[in-house]
């Protein structure tokens, strides 16, 4: 379905509040759909969630529709595409909804802070530790394995268990996509199409993330992520790789991906993965980092709807990890004075830079050609995507009207708190710096 949701909202009723939580249709097999209240555009729903009565002076097919949870049987226009369809908007408890995305907030933000406390809590420690063992470290930062082994434990083993205690007391209504559906048949060739589609993302969302940290500090603002990669011995390299290839992948995308969609996919997909997304690029709280945290998190989001399985998404998360902190700090990492002699465009001195760096050089050149090509790659199979449709979202069994979904979402006590903490450090710490 390209974009279910494509009829003219202005004679949509208003979902109200009711003081009785609203409950989901049971699941029917066979035979006629319960009336519901609620709106359908369009007549029938292509894929109806919820029964309803048909217009005036229409009836059923003799055939009944669809039972609930199937896909559909056919799609016209070819195996990837889903068909155009009509959207039926039942009623929603709008109070009840507005509870279940604050405690999104929550959940994350019981996350963060968690991890915050947990790290200074472990960092005191291990500074006396260091003390100890070796009188004239006095602090962790000599050892940066050991510093981020322990923000992994705070973050991992502490905060994390405590986010999930309250994020599992939200029930949980997961994709379950079924085998006709095309989204479901994700391959080796749609994988790559997704990893290779989100380069001009990440592209894109790093210039526009260095270049406003750059506005806004004037130039004083350094990417945080550089301190995570600053070790120099095997053993501070070792424990990045497992950070950002292990960890990360996995707890990130069981929070972001499986957690927070599984529970809100219920008021929209649509809604769910932009949320999902928009928490993901915030909980990163660096600006160089938010604009394609984002981006990836929108093509993440859409790859879980619609095939249901973790293991995709987890496997692009590391992949994106490992290439850009594992592989990119390796290759750049070149001498100021050779990139300089490099980019003075004087032969003896590129020859010369080359006689000291060569293989350095040689790394770098390849490394940027190569992201260059994946970038452009990456824009043509976005144009295709866009072109030809080949995206849609399906009907969720209390679909959202659209001029409901952004004060359910977003104006509710939980994000507004977490929304506020995560702007104020991501936008607001490299204004400071202008003034430091």
């Amino acid at each position: 379905m390209s974009d279910p949701q494509h009829s003219q909202y202005s004679q949509q009723p208003p979902q109200r509040y009711s003081s009785q939580p609203s409950q989901y249709p049971s699941q029917q097999t066979s035979g006629r759909y319960p009336y519901q209240s609620g709106y359908a555009s369009g007549g029938y729903a292509a894929n109806p969630v919820a029964g309803y009565a048909p217009p005036a002076g229409q009836s059923y097919p003799a055939g009944g529709y669809a039972p609930v949870g199937q896909s559909y049987p056919s799609y016209p226009g070819g195996g990837r595409l889903a068909p155009r369809g009509a959207v039926h908007y039942p009623e929603v408890n709008l109070r009840t909804a507005r509870k279940t995305f604050s405690r999104m907030g929550w959940t994350l933000l019981v996350w963060m802070l968690g991890t915050e406390l947990a790290a200074i809590l472990l960092r005191f420690v291990g500074n006396i530790l260091v003390q100890e063992i070796d009188p004239a470290a006095r602090t962790l930062d000599k050892f940066p394995w050991l510093s981020l082994m322990l923000s992994n434990i705070a973050q991992y083993a502490v905060a994390l268990p405590l986010c999930l205690i309250v994020v599992f007391t939200i029930p949980k209504y997961p994709p379950q996509p079924r085998r006709p559906d095309p989204g479901a048949r994700f391959g080796a060739r749609d994988w790559l199409t997704i990893l290779v589609m989100g380069f001009p993302v990440m592209f894109v969302g790093s210039i526009l993330g260095s270049s406003l940290s750059n506005l806004l500090s004037d130039g004083k603002f350094d990417n945080l992520l550089n301190s995570v990669t600053s070790g120099t011995t095997p053993l501070d390299h070792v424990v990045e790789g497992i950070t950002f290839v292990v960890f990360a992948p996995l707890a990130e995308e069981f929070i972001f991906r499986r957690c927070l969609i599984d529970r809100m996919r219920v008021y929209g997909e649509k809604l769910a993965v932009f949320s999902s997304a928009l928490l993901f690029g915030l909980m990163h709280a660096n600006l160089y980092q938010f604009f394609y945290a984002f981006g990836w998190g929108l093509l993440w989001g859409y790859v879980y709807v619609r095939t249901g399985k973790l293991r995709y998404t987890i496997a692009l998360h590391a992949t994106v990890n490992f290439i850009g902190g594992v592989v990119a700090p390796a290759v750049t990492d070149v001498d100021d004075k050779a990139m300089s002699d490099l980019m003075s465009g004087d032969v003896q001195r590129i020859t010369a830079a080359f006689g000291r760096s060569g293989p350095q050089l040689i790394g770098y050149m390849l490394y940027t050609t190569l992201i260059l090509v994946l970038v452009i790659v990456g824009v043509v199979l976005l144009v295709n995507v866009i072109r030809r449709r080949r995206a849609y979202f399906q009907q969720s069994p209390k679909e959202l009207v659209p001029r409901n979904r952004v004060r359910v979402a977003l104006a509710n006590p939980g994000i507004i708190v977490f929304g506020i903490l995560t702007v104020l450090t991501t936008f607001v710490t490299p204004l400071m710096m202008r003034f430091s």
